[in-house]
This record gives structure tokens, sequence and C-alpha cells, in this order.
């Protein structure tokens, strides 16, 4: 009877080691997902922003669209590097589209392929041709990880942030900076 309940024992206490474990592993996960946002500018300014590389791409429409760099009307702007016909890209381009118009920061999608392979998506979520390119060269140039991936450059071209984006909390942490500026914009006096 003793040695039944010390077997009994051991393997209860081997399971509880392992359901710890486990759930150490998947918080650590969860908290890597959650924030692979990477940040080079301060809440206060753009001390230590990363300037952004200067490319010029043609766009599906055939302009040529120079990214980096100052913007003329000072927008953020958003890079986002998509996947053709991937679920988890759509979903990111949709909560984009609508997070991007609410802060009134630019969205660019970058994808590689070919056109009718975006041609759903774009339909689906309203984008203009003008605000897509088909070149996955640029994503190598800013440095981007594991698609749905983006960076947010500010009006003057700096980097601000960037990461992979796979759920609306991660862009909704991207955009901070620009979200601040919108506020900061609509609070002065006119």
């Amino acid at each position: 009877m003793l040695i039944a309940l010390l077997f009994l024992m051991g393997v209860g206490t081997a399971l509880l080691i392992v359901a710890v474990l486990a759930t150490r592993r998947q918080m650590y996960l969860d908290r890597r997902a959650l924030a692979p946002v990477d940040r080079f500018a301060q809440a206060s300014g753009d001390e230590g922003a990363e300037p952004a590389p200067i490319l010029s791409v043609p766009a599906l429409d055939g302009a040529v669209l120079t990214i980096g760099g100052a913007t003329r009307d000072r927008r953020f702007q958003l890079l986002l590097f998509i996947e053709a016909k991937s679920a988890l890209c759509d979903f990111v381009v949709g909560q984009a589209v609508e997070l991007c118009h609410a802060c009134d920061v630019r969205l660019l999608l970058f994808g590689e392929g070919q056109v009718q392979d975006y041609a759903e998506l774009l339909a689906r979520h309203a984008i203009n041709a003008h605000d897509f390119v088909l070149n996955g060269s640029v994503g190598e140039d800013y440095l981007i990880g594991p698609l749905p991936s983006a960076a947010l450059l500010d009006g003057l071209g700096n980097i601000i942030a960037r990461g992979t984006v796979q759920r609306r909390e991660q862009l909704e942490m991207l955009l901070v900076p620009a979200d601040r500026r919108a506020e900061t914009i609509k609070g002065r006096p006119h």
C-alpha cells in the first residue's frame, strides 16, 4: 500500500512539473506574440529614430512612389508587407485599413508575386492601386521579418517602429506614435 501511494505521488509530481513547464512556455509565447514591435523613437520626439531607406518603386497603377524621406504633407506612413492568399494577411489588412483611417496614416501595401493573386484582397478592402507595390526587395531594404510585418515612418522619413503584426493589438501598438500625433493636431487651436 505504501509503495503504491509513493508511486502515485511520484507520478502526480511529474505531471505537475510538466504542467508548470507547459504553462510557462505558453506564457512566454503569448508575451512574445503580443509585443514584437521594435520602437526606435521615444514618445517625446525623434531621438534615436532610424532614417528609412529612400526607394523609388512602381505602384500597381504604374506611378512611381518614393518611399522614405520627408513627405509633402508630413503624414505618417504604414508600410505593410503581406503575402497573397493568406487569411492572416487578409485579416491584418482589414484591421490596418480601419486603424490607419482613424489615425490619418497613409497605408502602403507591399507584396510579391502576381497581380492576380492580390486582386481579390485589394477589391475586398477597397485598396487603391496607387497604394500597392509588387516588389519583394522593399521588405529586404526595410529589414522586415516574417509576414505580415509592418514599418511605421514619420513625416520626415524616419522609421519609428517596425515588427510582425498578426493581431489588432500589435497594429495598435505600432501606430501609437501616429495616434499621438493625430491627437496633438486635433487639440491645437486653429
